[in-house]
């Protein structure tokens, strides 16, 4: 085979590869992009976004360390640090709530013989969402 011929295959496999890397760059692009639009849906549905993205800008506009972004007082925003986390404990003793346990990422208060479960999300590594659960949650959730 010349050099010719050599060339002529290489440009041939050159033309096909470029034709094969973009149809994969196309599907990459479609799949991640499809990827990250469930993953929001997900999120919205997961958290009620906006009532929680409304709150991120109260915290950040007041200088408030605890948020409250629930109408029926079940959840709340802090920063993600001590001062927050200590914040919103503070808040809880304010209303009434005595300290239980810890289990995991929830704590357990009570107040006047009613038991609530705090759930601790971290929202974009920089912000806390407690979400406040009690007994009749969870029997709403069983029938």
């Amino acid at each position: 085979m010349s050099y010719n011929n050599y060339r002529c295959v290489l440009a041939y496999i050159g033309g096909n590869m470029k034709k094969y890397l973009k149809i994969f760059g196309i599907v990459f692009v479609t799949t991640a992009a499809v990827y990250s639009a469930f993953k929001v849906i997900k999120l919205v549905k997961k958290y009620s976004l906006c009532p929680v993205l409304c709150g991120l800008s109260k915290l950040g506009a007041s200088g408030a360390d605890v948020i409250e972004i629930s109408k029926n007082g079940t959840k709340f925003l802090s920063n993600a640090d001590e001062n927050g986390v200590d914040a919103f404990k503070e808040h809880l003793d304010s209303i009434g709530y005595s300290f239980i346990g810890q289990f995991g990422n929830s704590n357990l208060y009570e107040k006047n013989g009613l038991e609530v479960i705090v759930k601790r999300t971290k929202l974009f590594n920089k912000y806390y969402l407690y979400e406040i659960f009690n007994e009749k949650y969870f029997a709403d959730k069983d029938n």
